[in-house]
């Protein structure tokens, strides 16, 4: 019965991961969560390479935004994972699915970025 939580926060994972791939397709000011997410993966790279370089080159940006996006993402659901799966299997994958689905929602629809960066 514990493979479920298992199988269920890999999926979540992995729905988590692709969804990077509509980061660059974002317009306008996207979300609180996604501001987090963008502005600090090119803080990374502006402070690995320079200010310039970051502003002008976004390719570097986005797979680091994509590990800060799984990192911000699993930090909650590998803890949930680590001390619920083995005690309330069921509840630990219910859990997981609505943490997975509140994430994404905060990633592109909830909590609306209205002020800019």
């Amino acid at each position: 019965m514990t493979s479920r939580p298992s199988k269920t926060l890999l999926v979540a994972t992995g729905v988590v991961a692709a969804s990077a791939i509509v980061f660059p397709k974002v317009r306008g000011y996207g979300t609180g969560l996604f501001q987090l997410v963008v502005l600090v993966a090119w803080r990374i790279v502006a402070t690995i390479t320079s200010d310039r370089y970051a502003d002008s080159h976004h390719a570097p940006l986005w797979p680091v935004a994509w590990a800060l996006n799984l990192l911000l993402f699993l930090l909650p659901a590998a803890l949930l994972w680590a001390l619920a799966r083995k005690r309330w299997p069921i509840l630990c994958t219910l859990a997981t699915i609505t943490w997975c689905a509140f994430y994404m929602a905060s990633l592109f629809w909830l909590f609306p970025a209205t002020d800019g960066p």
